[in-house]
């Protein structure tokens, strides 16, 4: 089997090298994990992630779908404007912008960002793979369904949903060297428009076999099956709400044991990028499931 290996911002993740990890950091108020916001400190914030980071990923609009965090991507805009070329200039580590919107994206990468993070897969504006490749910028992209597939396996809608962004960024002229995948934990079907859209309920992904927290648990125990893509897989499932849901707990802030324990499995099942907001106690756990991963493999 080949090895798997990619270039984000420049630092190779793969097989053959140690997990990384992304450390979020946003500008949105409104995002669901409050402790993860920084406005007036924004670079103080950054310079302490990166003590335990390789790559900060900035947010300006939370992505939550179960939120009603919808702005527009004129407010997304001046919330970057205000910080991101600082964050640049006194941090060591790759910046990525966690952004859907190719003029926000363009921004960002005129600004120093290196890597663009795209929930969406790019399937919401198919034009962001252009300012991708203009800027020779690395990409993660995220399994979205335009539509829900009724009886198919989940870990077959993910890949078949990752397979079809990468065919459209590739033949855009993005380096394929430069994508690395997301299975989308946490994220359901694509909204059919940019505006506000809040999604709830058990079967956030149109399937009644599938509730929202069962499908999230699926997919980090078929991590392995997402390698036949080629590309090395990140996975964001820090203080999400099927661990709260599990944990029988309601507010982000009870779940870090959970989280830890959710991203050392994670990492377990193959994971080579851990995008986080605890990256301290992040980096621990992941030590550990990446010595275990590392014997299990000899």
């Amino acid at each position: 089997m080949s090895k798997l290996k990619a270039f984000l911002g420049g630092v190779p993740v793969g097989d053959e090298y140690p997990v990384r990890i992304m450390a979020v950091l946003n500008l949105s108020p409104e995002s669901f994990y409050k402790e993860s916001v920084a406005v007036v400190n924004a670079v103080d914030r950054a310079q302490a992630l990166e003590k335990h980071a390789d790559f900060i990923d900035v947010g300006a609009m939370s992505t939550a779908p179960y939120l009603n965090a919808w702005i527009p991507p004129e407010k997304e805009l001046e919330r970057l404007k205000a910080v991101l070329p600082e964050i640049v200039k006194n941090v060591k580590v790759p910046v990525s912008v966690d952004t859907y919107r190719p003029q926000v994206a363009e921004y960002a990468l005129r600004a120093g960002a290196a890597i663009i993070n795209d929930v969406t897969g790019g399937k919401l504006y198919p034009e962001m793979c252009k300012i991708v490749a203009d800027y020779g910028a690395s990409v993660v992209l995220m399994a979205r369904e335009r539509q829900p597939r009724q009886g198919v396996d989940p870990v077959i809608r993910v890949i078949d949903a990752l397979a079809e962004s990468i065919t459209h960024f590739e033949k855009c002229g993005v380096d394929g060297d430069k994508i690395v995948v997301d299975p989308g934990i946490g994220f359901p079907v694509l909204p059919p428009r940019d505006e506000p859209y809040v999604i709830r309920g058990e079967y956030r992904h149109g399937d009644p076999q599938w509730p929202w927290w069962k499908w999230d648990l699926h997919l980090i125990k078929n991590l392995p099956k997402l390698r036949e893509l080629g590309k090395p897989i990140l996975v964001g499932v820090s203080r999400k709400s099927f661990l709260r849901k599990i944990a029988g707990v309601e507010k982000p802030e009870e779940v870090l044991p959970a989280s830890l324990a959710a991203e050392a499995l994670a990492v377990y099942h193959g994971a080579h990028v851990v995008r986080t907001h605890n990256p301290q106690e992040t980096r621990q756990a992941v030590k550990i499931a990446e010595s275990l991963r590392s014997v299990h493999l000899a």
